[in-house]
């Protein structure tokens, strides 16, 4: 069975930049947790950067698990678009993470541009952009409305893989 958990933040926080390999985001952050039935975290959605206009978005999940569940989703996505109401969420992926961007991609965020030696390394940053319109018009959006409930679905967004279930880091 998959649980949503909206609680252990600090704890989510941690797990999700050690799977994608990132040291910092910026503002408040909060983070929605989907662990298996051992309380271990299958997968987990960091949210940074609230603007009251856009919302960063990170997507973070154990390599080779099947964290790809419609509760998850739309919790995910009910938080920045039906809760806070904002108008789009950011994705921010390391350019060389050609994976992600395909995920992403498929979830309906469109490319919209590049920041070359973002990173400390040198490497490069590309950018994704959601906007609530956009997101409404999902079959997956539409169904049921999580907030703080128990997930057990298993079926993923519209377009999903077996390949984007274990792609370890998303965001």
């Amino acid at each position: 069975m998959k649980i949503l958990r909206f609680e252990r933040k600090d704890e989510a926080v941690a797990w999700a930049k050690k799977v994608i390999g990132i040291n910092g985001m910026s503002g408040d952050v909060t983070a929605i947790s989907l662990l298996d039935d051992k309380d271990e975290f299958l997968a987990v959605t960091v949210f940074s950067a609230y603007t009251g206009t856009n919302i960063d978005m990170h997507i973070a999940a154990r390599p080779k698990s099947h964290w790809l569940s419609r509760s998850f989703f739309n919790a995910s996505f009910e938080l920045p678009f039906r809760v806070l109401e904002v108008p789009r969420v950011t994705g921010l992926i390391r350019a060389e993470n050609l994976k992600a961007q395909r995920f992403v991609s498929r979830l309906g965020f469109q490319y919209e541009g590049r920041m070359r030696k973002a990173f400390p390394d040198g490497g490069d940053l590309v950018l994704y952009g959601l906007l609530r319109e956009e997101y409404l018009k999902h079959p997956w959006s539409e169904n049921e409305a999580i907030r703080g409930a128990v997930g057990t679905s298993t079926e993923g967004p519209p377009g999903s893989t077996t390949s984007a279930q274990s792609s370890g880091q998303t965001t």
